[in-house]
């Protein structure tokens, strides 16, 4: 259980969380799809940033949990909670940055199948 203090202006907001994350966005973080293209040299891979400083809250994982997602069993490094902004699509193709590190998305789930709210399990890419 871990207790936290909000303040805006004037008042102070005590909130509680029953795992050790705060319940509000308060991480950004960027999301990166690679995007190929043909030139004369061949095929090129750009990566492009389709979501820059997207509020976020990380619940970090030991590392021992696992995930099973369509039939494939995943090691997670976290669990990524976000607002999607209006017209983004989040695939299990793109990477999430944060912090300077690169993570690959393990699976995606929309909260309430309204394409807004999504858990998304994450993994250091080494």
């Amino acid at each position: 259980m871990s207790d936290y203090s909000i303040t805006v202006s004037d008042t102070s907001i005590g909130v509680t969380s029953p795992v050790n994350s705060v319940g509000v966005y308060n991480l950004t973080c960027n999301v990166i799809r690679v995007t190929k293209t043909n030139t004369a040299l061949g095929l090129t891979e750009v990566p492009v940033v389709i979501v820059n400083s997207m509020l976020c809250a990380i619940t970090w994982l030991s590392g021992k949990e696992a995930i099973k997602f369509n039939k494939e069993t995943h090691t997670l490094d976290g669990i990524l909670r976000c607002r999607v902004p209006a017209g983004v699509t989040i695939v299990t193709s793109d990477k999430i940055v944060y912090g300077g590190i690169t993570y690959e998305i393990t699976n995606v789930r929309d909260k309430n199948n309204l394409g807004v709210l999504l858990e998304i399990g994450i993994k250091r890419i080494k």
